[in-house]
């Protein structure tokens, strides 16, 4: 082999092969924490694609759709580029409490592995906004706490909460269920906003603490609800 054969091949452009790909990743990557940013900050329906693609920078105004796809696509990779971690963290949880009698540690499983993906990445960040407004969308109905792969852990983890829990009529339990999920949204989107605001990071790991505290009291809690 020659010392030109040795070199790496180039394409017309001169950029070696692979270049290309790493440029296209990289632009997606830009192009869906731009979107998460202007999703957290104004809304979903407040943002079109073309003030995606001019926020991230790109001038072909096509950008979006070529390295994403479509709205739901956008909407899909933005969630799952977080799942993975809380995913992963939340089966972590359930492993080593599985057998515990304390339901506290139960609660937390559902509630510690988001909070501390959302510690995880630094201020500020945009996840939690995003997340509270598409996972309450009566369209969208999505985010990384909807993940595929999280229903079974979360079925797993309520099963085991239930042992420990009060008999409930069915539509009680639903309600509770429904207020904590709120609760965790909501309560982790104001910290963020807060924190982005004034520069100042918020206390995730006082936030996990308060939210597994007052979660496993909402839903340990007696029922007053008479039956019907």
């Amino acid at each position: 082999m020659t010392a030109v054969d040795a070199r790496p091949a180039r394409n017309r452009t001169g950029a070696r092969p692979g270049a290309r790909r790493e440029r296209a990743d990289a632009t997606r990557a830009l192009l869906l924490r731009t979107a998460e940013r202007l999703f957290a900050e104004r809304g979903l329906s407040e943002v079109s694609n073309r003030q995606i693609v001019d926020a991230a920078g790109q001038a072909n105004n096509s950008a979006l759709a070529y390295h994403v796809g479509t709205r739901d696509d956008l909407l899909r990779a933005i969630s799952a580029s977080h799942s993975e971690p809380i995913v992963r963290h939340t089966g972590e949880m359930l492993a080593a409490a599985r057998g515990s009698r304390d339901p506290r540690e139960h609660v937390a499983c559902m509630v510690l592995p988001y909070v501390r993906h959302l510690a995880s990445l630094g201020n500020p960040s945009w996840c939690a906004r995003y997340t509270a407004q598409v996972a309450t969308d009566p369209v969208v109905r999505s985010g990384p706490m909807h993940a595929p792969e999280m229903e079974p852990l979360l079925a797993e983890a309520n099963a085991a909460l239930a042992e420990h829990a009060p008999e409930l009529p069915p539509e009680v339990a639903a309600i509770r269920r429904d207020t904590a999920r709120l609760a965790v949204l909501h309560t982790c989107a104001e910290q963020e906003r807060a924190a982005a605001a004034t520069g100042i990071p918020a206390d995730w790991e006082l936030v996990g603490t308060a939210l597994t505290d007052g979660l496993t009291g909402l839903l340990l809690a007696p029922t007053g609800a008479t039956p019907r």
